[in-house]
C-alpha cells in the first residue's frame, strides 16, 4: 500500500497542486481565510500593483485632459444632485468644448455654508487652492469672500469684453437667477445667485462662453 506523503515530502509542484485542490474544495469565508493565510503576500502585491496601474492611468488621463472650467456651487439642492448636475456638465461641455481633445467640466456641488470645521476647510481649499475658476453662491457667502479679496472684479477680468456683457451686471455683480436657463437646472433655490471669478483664474474666453451659454 502506497504510503501517504507528508507535506514536507512533497515536491514544490505537488504542494501547489494540493493547495489548488484545497482551494477548489473550499467556499465563501473559508476560501477567503485560506487564501489570506497562505497567499497574503501575493494578494497584497496584486492589490498594490492594481493600485499602481490605476494611479498611472488616472495621472495619464489628467495630463491629457483639458479642464475647460472648474465650477463650485455652494448650497446646491440635494434633489438636483445626479441627473441635473450631469446634464449641466454635459451641456457646458458641448457649448464650450471644441471636441478636438479630452475635455471636461469640473462641477462641485458638495460645498456647504455653515460652521462645520470640515466644510470650512473644504471652502478654504475651493477658494484658495487655485483650482476653481467660478464660485456660485448666495449673497452672504459672496460678501464673506469678497471682503477677503477672493474674487476678481468682473470689469477688470473681462477687460475689453466688459462692454459686451455689462448689462448683465448690477453694481458689478452677476445674478444667475436672472437666467431662465440656470433656473431650469434647479441647482439652487436661493436668490440672488451670485457668480464670482476666483483670483487665480485666467480663463477669460471660457468664462465669456459661460456667460453666453446662460444669457444669450
Amino acid at each position: 500500500m502506497e504510503r501517504e506523503k507528508y507535506e514536507s515530502d512533497l515536491t514544490a509542484r505537488e504542494k501547489r497542486q494540493k493547495r489548488l485542490e484545497t482551494i477548489r474544495s473550499l467556499h465563501g469565508k473559508k476560501r477567503a481565510e485560506y487564501l489570506w493565510t497562505y497567499y497574503r503576500s501575493w494578494l497584497l502585491a496584486a492589490l498594490l500593483a492594481a493600485f499602481g496601474v490605476f494611479v498611472l492611468i488616472y495621472s495619464w488621463q489628467n495630463r491629457h485632459t483639458r479642464v475647460i472650467l472648474s465650477i463650485a456651487v455652494a448650497d446646491a439642492e440635494y434633489s438636483a444632485h445626479g441627473e441635473q448636475e450631469e446634464k449641466l456638465r454635459e451641456d457646458l461641455l458641448g457649448a464650450l468644448g471644441d471636441g478636438k481633445a479630452r475635455e471636461r467640466i469640473n462641477l462641485d456641488t458638495t460645498l456647504r455654508s455653515g460652521d462645520d470645521s470640515g466644510m470650512a476647510l473644504k471652502r478654504m481649499t475651493v477658494v484658495g487652492a487655485g483650482n476653481t475658476d467660478l464660485l456660485i453662491c448666495d449673497r452672504q457667502t459672496w460678501k464673506e469672500y469678497q471682503s477677503q479679496g477672493a474674487f476678481q472684479e468682473w470689469e477688470d477680468f473681462l477687460g475689453e469684453s466688459w462692454e459686451q456683457y455689462r448689462d448683465l451686471f448690477q453694481d458689478g455683480q452677476l445674478d444667475l437667477s436672472e437666467s431662465p436657463r440656470w433656473e431650469s437646472y434647479g441647482l439652487t433655490s436661493y436668490e440672488p445667485v451670485c457668480a464670482a471669478v476666483l483670483q487665480d483664474t485666467d480663463k477669460k474666453e471660457e468664462v465669456c462662453g459661460f456667460l453666453d451659454f446662460f444669457f444669450s
